[in-house]
């Protein structure tokens, strides 16, 4: 594995930077004045250390794509900028006269993976449509989007936020027929009744925490935050906690949460309402995070309405957080590459199908990137490809040339 530190090691500290982190980690140990929440983040987050530390992480992830061996919290020494191909060196054949359902959560980065997988996967030679596209993300209708996967009897299904839980005796059914499971954007187990048969796990831990680092950078150790949680999505939930342990190791800043559901963010009126509360109710803050582009324009309005400081951020580079990151509504968005999640679903169908062992999520690779006006692609979906061309490995590993 060929990969650069996150981390600028060697060399010695100029001393006024030395003298600079001494009088931030004594004015720590007297107390804080502003009553921060964080946690005692030990002596990296007690000083200039821990700022520089997350000032280096979030230019290393604006400038290039950064890998973790996993989508928990990985301490932000052992976060790399990749720079050679860290996933599977080989795979089985293609499989002949193969189809793909690709089933979508129906929110708008869920709708532009699965195009994106329906157009790589016919590319590979698979017959692939879509379903659930700009549908309802709830239980009902993913049990009947499922349902409606199933009836077109194909060889596998990828389902895209689909929380295995809510839709299990689908998933049985699907088994049942001889279909194959794959899910991303879901954390939950894998292989067993009631799961998907595998899963390419969506990177969106790994791109969570990069904006946390990216809040702490930006802020210069000063961030206020209120971070938006979804408690009907594991994948949601566990990015928001890494966000917050980035933040809460922080010493000189604060973090807290607030917790809605997706038909609260869906309603603009009863979204605009929750954010306004929140701004009223916390005038320090000066940082609003909201897990995916859902609300969005409702907090880009309450903000504004407030006339106060407060900067978004967000996961998700869908279009619309795209829009409004280009507009200056959103300072950055942390993001996975849509494209290559597909690229590695469907590398996990086609071990399936031949009985192969599916890739560990170690070996995808999980690799996220952080996105700032400055540096803003046409689209999120392929966007990773002008920092290493994962198309023409995929290309190279299922011998499409």
């Amino acid at each position: 594995m060929s990969v650069r530190s996150s981390r600028l090691v060697g060399g010695r500290v100029p001393v006024l930077v030395a003298l600079l982190a001494m009088i931030v980690a004594l004015v720590a140990a007297c107390g804080d004045a502003t009553g921060s929440s964080g946690s005692d983040g030990g002596a990296a987050g007690s000083s200039a250390d821990y700022v520089a530390l997350a000032q280096q992480i979030r230019d290393d992830a604006t400038s290039g794509v950064v890998y973790a061996p996993q989508n928990e919290f990985t301490a932000g020494e052992d976060l790399r900028t990749m720079t050679t191909w860290l996933g599977p060196t080989e795979t089985p054949e293609l499989p002949e006269n193969a189809s793909i359902v690709f089933v979508s959560c129906g929110a708008t980065v869920c709708n532009e993976t699965a195009e994106a997988g329906v157009e790589i996967a016919q590319g590979a030679g698979f017959e692939a449509e879509a379903v659930n596209i700009n549908g309802a993300a709830d239980i009902p209708n993913l049990n009947q989007a499922m349902s409606s996967a199933i009836a077109l009897n194909p060889s596998a299904i990828v389902g895209i936020c689909i929380t295995a839980t809510q839709v299990a005796d689908k998933l049985e059914e699907a088994k049942s027929e001889g279909i194959i499971t794959v899910s991303t954007c879901d954390p939950t187990p894998t292989g067993s009744n009631g799961q998907f048969d595998a899963a390419a796990d969506y990177a969106n831990g790994l791109s969570a925490e990069l904006l946390g680092w990216g809040i702490v950078a930006d802020t210069d150790g000063d961030a206020n935050v209120v971070a938006i949680r979804d408690e009907a999505f594991p994948a949601v939930i566990r990015k928001i906690d890494n966000l917050v342990q980035v933040v809460e190791d922080c010493s000189t800043c604060t973090i807290k949460t607030e917790t809605w559901q997706i038909g609260d963010a869906v309603d603009s009126a009863k979204s605009a309402n929750i954010l306004t509360g929140i701004i009223n109710a916390n005038p320090d803050m000066n940082t609003l995070v909201l897990p995916y582009s859902v609300g969005m324009f409702s907090a880009v309005q309450a903000v504004k309405a407030s006339g106060r400081d407060i900067s978004i951020y967000a996961d998700d580079l869908d279009a619309v957080n795209q829009q409004l990151l280009a507009d200056g509504s959103i300072k950055m968005v942390s993001s996975v590459d849509p494209r290559l999640a597909m690229y590695q679903c469907i590398d996990q169908v086609i071990r399936g199908m031949a009985g192969e062992p599916y890739v560990e999520n170690a070996d995808l690779p999980l690799l996220a990137h952080l996105y700032t006006a400055e540096d803003l692609p046409d689209s999120g979906v392929g966007a990773f490809v002008s920092y290493f061309d994962y198309e023409a490995q995929y290309a190279e590993l299922w011998k499409l040339h």
